[in-house]
């Protein structure tokens, strides 16, 4: 008999955190999802970007958090300018560098190409203001 109520009670909290996470989340579909990493430190960092402006910043100690309207508006009209299609892509993984997740594109880029490309510096101004946002918490 306590089993039995336990393992209801355990299914009941199993359904309220999926039902949340399915209010949460809805038909909110994934913007874009930046890796940024490299340096002496070796220190990694991941932002994720959903269309409603919702944010997942770290990779250990994850937080959620909005975008500001002007966030969210910077971030699409630099991804609406974007060129990824002629973005000359370094081998290897993100070294010193970035992972950009966007759309049908999936680049590596490295530090050298953010700093001479304004559209891909545009692109990266939020997801590395949020990465900063979050360093400092």
């Amino acid at each position: 008999m306590v089993k039995s109520a336990r393992r209801r009670s355990a299914l009941l909290v199993v359904a309220v955190l999926l039902a949340g996470a399915a209010l949460w989340f809805g038909g909110d579909e994934v913007l874009i999802r930046v890796r940024s990493g490299g340096g002496v430190a070796g220190r990694y960092d991941t932002v994720v970007i959903w269309e409603s402006g919702k944010v997942l910043a770290g990779e250990q100690d994850p937080v959620w958090s909005w975008l500001t309207q002007r966030q969210h508006r910077r971030l699409r009209a630099a991804l609406d300018a974007a060129d990824f299609a002629n973005l000359t892509q370094r081998p290897g993984g993100v070294n010193f560098g970035y992972r950009i997740d966007y759309d049908r594109w999936s680049v590596v880029v490295g530090s050298d190409a953010v700093a001479t490309s304004t559209w891909l510096a545009d692109v990266l101004q939020v997801p590395q203001e949020v990465i900063g946002e979050h360093r400092r918490r």
